[in-house]
């Protein structure tokens, strides 16, 4: 990475950092996903409990072989949650979360392997990673509890998420100090900003059920607006919290016409997954391991049901070094139209914290990437192409009055 590019990119994230809102700093993933204690902030206004979190990465990414591409931008998020007890047992939480992403361009950034939305409207993105959508999480949830053991909820969102797959990659403790999305993100969490979306859910001692109706077209390229909901889709799911630091789901969707490049085709998707949070001497441990499966039905797109396999760990030596892995393999029909292959990725990196107080840290991170590609796809990739990725992350907790 190259020093002035660095610089560039550290001083667009302290502007991002001190112009957007305040932002919350847990998504509503992590009220039931084993993990650390957050270390964030949070104080009483006028009966509000408020949290908010600002991460941002300025990113270097450079990706090898004929279909790569180099390219500096930032990525992150900002959070703001505010909960209110309104009484014994009834709780109001609403969120926000917005992203910088944006503002790197159309495009995307490049990432060998991935696919999914497009930059235009008529072009699909491949071998790209698409920008977020500027207002990514707008929700309001009421919770009632109704005795030790159990408790209900209902929620409303434009946008937010749809309960499907295991918890979204960049809230996933397994996973969300890695800079870049994985390449199974249409599989497990695509539907994490859906444009309309009302569910609710039922807990009984470690088994939670979820429901919920949503918009299934994915956002389109335009990432600064908000667009109609329909709630022409369905979700299911199921989790089970097996002990502390071991929660496991499946779930079920049925999304009509996800893709505005293909509006005649309407998509079945199936999940399930084991995530981990263990604590082994001073260092924290998080794993998950998930499959997905995705059915097309209708139009002259449609093809056989495509898996897809994800195992991710981050291992917390201490407040200053983390390693962190992932390994995919995807029976992918994107890459290539009209063709289907097996394909897979492995990603390993390090992250070294520095904590400048007691509600803001950097870090500076690395992450080596290698493909792994069949026969039939090397003389269009080259030879097992590899990526490289550098970055430098901005972490800032904090309350506003």
């Amino acid at each position: 990475m190259k020093s002035s590019s660095l610089c560039a990119l550290s001083g667009g994230a302290a502007l991002w950092l001190f112009a957007v809102p305040v932002a919350a700093q847990d998504h509503s993933h992590h009220h039931h996903t084993p993990s650390a204690p957050s270390p964030s902030e949070a104080v009483s206004v006028s009966d509000w409990q408020i949290h908010g979190h600002i991460r941002l990465d300025g990113v270097s990414i450079d990706q090898s072989g004929p279909r790569g591409g180099s390219k500096s931008f930032i990525a992150g998020m900002g959070m703001l949650n505010a909960k209110r007890q309104l009484s014994e047992h009834d709780t109001l939480e609403l969120q926000l979360m917005l992203s910088p992403d944006p503002f790197m361009g159309k495009g995307g950034y490049p990432l060998l392997l991935q696919a999914g939305e497009t930059a235009d409207g008529v072009t699909p993105l491949i071998d790209a990673q698409h920008p977020h959508d500027l207002f990514m999480d707008m929700s309001a949830k009421l919770t009632r509890r109704f005795d030790a053991r159990s408790s209900g909820y209902v929620k409303i969102g434009w946008p937010s998420e749809t309960p499907f797959g295991p918890t979204t990659f960049m809230h996933r403790p397994s996973g969300e100090n890695l800079p870049t999305a994985p390449i199974t993100h249409h599989w497990f969490d695509s539907a994490h900003v859906t444009m309309g979306v009302v569910s609710a859910g039922y807990s009984y001692g470690p088994l939670t059920i979820e429901a919920a109706r949503f918009t299934g077209r994915e956002p389109d390229e335009k990432r600064f607006d908000l667009e109609t909901p329909k709630l022409d889709s369905t979700a299911v799911r199921l989790k089970w919290q097996i002990t502390d630091g071991i929660q496991a789901q499946i779930s079920r969707a049925d999304v009509k016409s996800p893709e505005g490049l293909y509006p005649d085709v309407d998509l079945t998707k199936t999940s399930a997954s084991v995530e981990t949070a263990h604590t082994i001497g001073k260092a924290r441990l998080n794993t998950a391991l998930a499959w997905g499966r995705k059915e097309a039905e209708g139009g002259h797109h449609a093809t056989d049901p495509m898996d897809a396999w994800l195992l991710e760990a981050n291992m917390a030596f201490n407040p200053q070094w983390t390693l962190m892995g992932r390994y995919e393999r995807v029976h992918h029909d994107e890459l290539v139209e009209h063709q289907a292959h097996w394909v897979a990725k492995s990603e390993i990196g390090v992250l070294r914290t520095f904590r400048l107080s007691g509600t803001t840290d950097i870090g500076v991170g690395l992450v080596r990437q290698q493909t792994h590609l069949p026969s039939g796809l090397k003389p269009l990739y080259g030879d097992n192409p590899s990526g490289t990725v550098g970055f430098l992350r901005l972490n800032r907790h904090f309350m506003r009055m």
